[in-house]
């Protein structure tokens, strides 16, 4: 076999091989929404009415965009407004979420919720986690 044809092999083999990889942790953000979020927010994000703050279209995450990362893996206590309503309940965090977790999670909000409004990368989670007060 010449030395073309076994690059080229290898460089078929190398993107099924990718392929399959990130096919099957295509759904992680839902897995870990339904692990870490959905027992509050719902599985449909809807939130409990005047309670848990809804994650559908969220304005709240919209303008916290550049933190979310923070706010999943410390958690919020407080008043918060979402949508034009105050929320009063604490969300815990989850310190033990990575990096990776957190852009899974913020992303799979992004696509099933439209909140926030466009995709993080991983670049992004991790500037915010380094800067997390």
């Amino acid at each position: 076999m010449s030395s073309l044809v076994k690059k080229l092999f290898f460089l078929l083999w190398m993107g099924v091989a990718l392929s399959g990889c990130f096919t099957e942790r295509g759904d992680e953000g839902e897995l870990l929404y339904g692990r870490h979020c959905a027992s509050c927010h719902l599985e449909n994000g809807e939130g409990l009415r005047g309670v848990i703050p809804p994650l559908v279209n969220s304005d709240y995450s919209e303008k916290n965009r550049d933190i979310l990362a923070c706010l999943l893996r410390q958690g919020i206590k407080g008043p918060i407004t979402v949508n034009g309503r105050e929320y009063n309940q604490a969300m815990p965090g989850n310190p033990n979420l990575s990096e990776a977790d957190l852009t899974n999670i913020i992303n799979y909000l992004q696509k099933e919720f439209k909140s926030p409004s466009r995709r993080v990368s991983f670049g992004e989670i991790r500037e915010q986690v380094k800067n997390c007060p």
